[in-house]
């Protein structure tokens, strides 16, 4: 058991954590590399998209989220109960693959992996809470808040692209669509077009923009009013648009038109409904908060900072050396004292 022990401590825990961190790190860049790459050495332009990043970011994702549970646990938790809780959440994720719970294995295996690393998270700020004063206190609140932040970016990003819905259909200028893109249907209320910009060439202007405005109804209920862009630039020869995005609390909603026609009024619109999308932005947002307040607290106690980095097992040694050190005299002044007792009684 000495040997589990010993390897199962805060500094190996945080080192194969960071070691999985530079795994992800590394297979991201390669995918953000490798088209510069193709178009540099080839000529060939590629795009990588989720089909690319997904399978390949996936386990050392979840090393990562395991390798940061067990981190807050092993300072924390006596090492048998680490291994159990280890154990437990290895038979969970199997548990939960196999039983596809959501119908999508990345959500199941994310919701699996992040809903014990937010138990043991309120643990931690619990215990800290609890034990710690002063700057201990502060210190590992700010750490544990950035902690949280990480994992409700890690959570959004798993829920809002495999949940996402997105569709598109054609609407007439004045009648309410008869398709519903989830709970969500338009109409588009007017399309005026005009010239912008300086002449260009024969051209009056050097681009035509057609504006759509659009009523949202959610549930065959008026929610809100939109408008969007379709913009043909004759100086660059290429046509793009403006987007209209509206973030609820739970969802995301985005809509943008594909194309027109004039004559009949019609308008393919482009409609994207993204969940969960807020964890990713208030993930982004905590640890932020975190890191700031683990800065201050840094720069206000700088003498104590300077202490609680000194490693806990080095003490430990010192003390344990210092008393075998202490019983050794002792043993030493014993025999000392028996042999001058002795020697006087002769």
């Amino acid at each position: 058991m000495t040997e589990k022990e010993s390897l199962l401590t805060s500094k190996n825990t945080i080192f194969a954590a960071v070691v999985s961190f530079i795994l992800l790190a590394l297979v991201i860049i390669a995918g953000m590399v490798t088209p510069l790459l193709a178009k540099i050495l080839s000529g060939t332009e590629i795009m990588l998209g989720s089909e690319y990043f997904n399978p390949r970011t996936a386990l050392p994702t979840v090393l990562l989220i395991m390798m940061l549970t067990i981190c807050l646990l092993v300072s924390s938790v006596k090492p048998r109960k680490v291994l159990a809780a280890t154990a437990a959440l290895l038979l969970l994720l199997i548990a939960v693959f196999v039983v596809s719970p959501f119908s999508n294995a990345a959500v199941d295996v994310a919701m699996a992996l992040i809903i014990p690393a937010f138990i043991a998270t309120g643990y931690k700020i619990w215990l800290t809470a609890r034990d710690k004063k002063g700057y201990g206190k502060y210190r590992g609140l700010s750490a544990h808040l950035i902690h949280l932040g990480i994992l409700c970016i890690l959570l959004g990003v798993v829920l809002s692209s495999n949940i996402k819905v997105e569709d598109s259909a054609v609407y007439q200028t004045g009648k309410m669509g008869d398709r519903n893109i989830q709970d969500y249907s338009l109409k588009i209320t007017s399309m005026a077009s005009r010239l912008e910009g300086e002449p260009y060439q024969e051209r009056q202007a050097s681009s035509y923009i057609t504006r759509i405005d659009f009523d949202i109804y959610d549930q065959s209920r008026y929610a809100r009013s939109g408008s969007v862009e379709y913009i043909t630039d004759f100086k660059w020869g290429q046509t793009y648009t403006t987007t209209y995005i509206h973030r609820g609390l739970t969802e995301e909603l985005f809509i943008a038109p594909r194309a027109l026609d004039e004559k009949t009024g019609e308008v393919d619109m482009y409609v994207r409904i993204v969940p969960f999308i807020n964890l990713l932005w208030g993930g982004i947002y905590m640890m932020a908060l975190g890191i700031i307040a683990l800065l201050i607290v840094e720069n206000r106690s700088p003498h104590q900072s300077i202490t609680m980095l000194q490693p806990s097992g080095r003490e430990m040694d010192m003390a344990f050396f210092e008393k075998r050190y202490e019983k050794i005299m002792e043993h030493e002044l014993r025999k000392l004292r028996s042999g001058k007792s002795g020697g006087g009684s002769k």
